[in-house]
């Protein structure tokens, strides 16, 4: 018996307490404990302070054996010479708390791997306490802006809701996500170089974003940053083409064509080198028996192949080159392609000189979009703010 006395003793050696009483009901466990001093030092001046008023407390604890753990103690209202008065500090309990710190982490490690709902059920608390302590628990970990220098950032947007309600989300390419603010427009983002601060703005060599006027009129007002456009952005305005091509075709195609089309969407947007050999051999069937979708899937190769080039001179050179064929070609579903690219022509070039892209940041939104569907979405947007931090930080 002394040795399971013993065991309890070291479970619940918190200091300035010991354990004298152990009571086990059907539905929970009740550890009293006992102080070991009667004075308290004042958590200011660490010196030892009257004491006002003693207060009795039950504190959940970390369950034991499936049953429910409340610690009993006794806490003290302290009044110290050098003003304080309040509540004595303790080591294993936050003021005014009604959880130990060592459940509190639990509970916050719950809530980093389960929905609420989950976490309601194992920890056997409600939704709204374990939300509280998760959303606690975040604000601790979250880093603050003055605690990151990113000097290459990629901005990306994603939607939490419906009727076109955005989050501008901001990563160091060099790391994680940094920053997530409401909204996509002009505004929103400067927020972040707001927040950044003028200083650490000036050091932002790089930027990496998609088409978005709104965000590159704010890193042009807030950072000397050289902006680059993700070439996946490229890509989809040329895809967006010829699938445009390739409906088109479809529509005024005969029964025998069309059932040779069907099902092809993917072998004519996919790189070639990506298929395989039975899929080039299917796509080839299909695009030597139409013309128009046989130049636009050239065209589309061609122009994709431009930014696997290692060199940035041959790879603009290329570009360039690319650019006089399709004019060449004379393929309308490509002209707003082509005028897209000169109108960004410069952050397109950029991305031959820095090989930069936002694909981790496209990764970062899948995930976002998974922790949004696990919570079944987010009334509280502080809340998923804080949750995409700790996922994607």
């Amino acid at each position: 018996m002394i040795e399971y006395y013993n065991a309890f003793k070291q479970l619940f050696c918190f200091k300035g307490y010991i354990i004298c009483g152990i009571s086990v009901k059907p539905d929970k466990a009740v550890i009293t404990l006992k102080r070991t001093v009667e004075t308290c030092i004042c958590p200011i001046c660490k010196r030892r302070c009257r004491v006002i008023e003693t207060y009795t407390r039950n504190i959940r604890d970390l369950d034991i054996c499936g049953k429910k753990c409340y610690i009993t103690l006794e806490t003290y209202h302290i009044h110290c010479s050098c003003g304080y008065y309040g509540i004595e500090k303790l080591d294993f309990l936050d003021k005014y708390a009604r959880y130990t710190k060592r459940f509190v982490e639990y509970v916050a490690m719950l809530c980093e791997i389960m929905c609420l709902k989950d976490v309601v059920k194992v920890a056997k608390i409600n939704w709204k306490t374990a939300k509280r302590i998760d959303k606690e628990a975040l604000k601790k970990f979250v880093k603050d802006l003055k605690k990151v220098n990113p000097t290459q950032i990629g901005i990306d947007e994603i939607a939490y809701e419906k009727g076109h309600k955005y989050l501008t989300i901001v990563r160091d390419l060099n790391g994680g996500v940094i920053w997530v603010g409401e909204g996509r427009a002009k505004e929103d983002l400067d927020k972040f170089f707001i927040e950044l601060g003028e200083k650490k703005c000036k050091k932002i060599t790089v930027a990496v974003i998609d088409m978005w006027k709104p965000y590159i009129a704010s890193i042009k007002e807030n950072t000397s940053a050289e902006i680059v456009f993700d070439k996946f952005h490229v890509a989809k305005k040329i895809n967006e083409a010829v699938d445009s091509i390739r409906k088109k075709e479809f529509a005024k195609a005969d029964k025998e064509e069309r059932i040779n089309m069907k099902h092809k969407r993917f072998l004519i947007l996919s790189r070639r080198k990506n298929l395989k050999p039975k899929e080039v051999e299917s796509l080839d069937v299909l695009i030597e028996q139409n013309n128009p979708l046989y130049v636009a899937y050239l065209m589309k190769e061609q122009g994709l192949d431009v930014f696997d080039e290692e060199d940035p001179i041959n790879g603009i050179a290329r570009l360039y080159k690319w650019i006089d064929n399709v004019i060449e070609a004379g393929i309308e579903e490509f002209k707003s392609v082509i005028e897209t690219i000169k109108n960004y022509l410069y952050g397109i070039v950029n991305y031959f000189k820095y090989k930069l892209t936002n694909a981790a940041s496209e990764g970062f939104n899948t995930k976002i979009t998974v922790i949004k569907r696990r919570a079944y979405g987010f009334r509280d947007l502080e809340y998923f703010k804080l949750k995409i931090l700790q996922s994607c930080a």
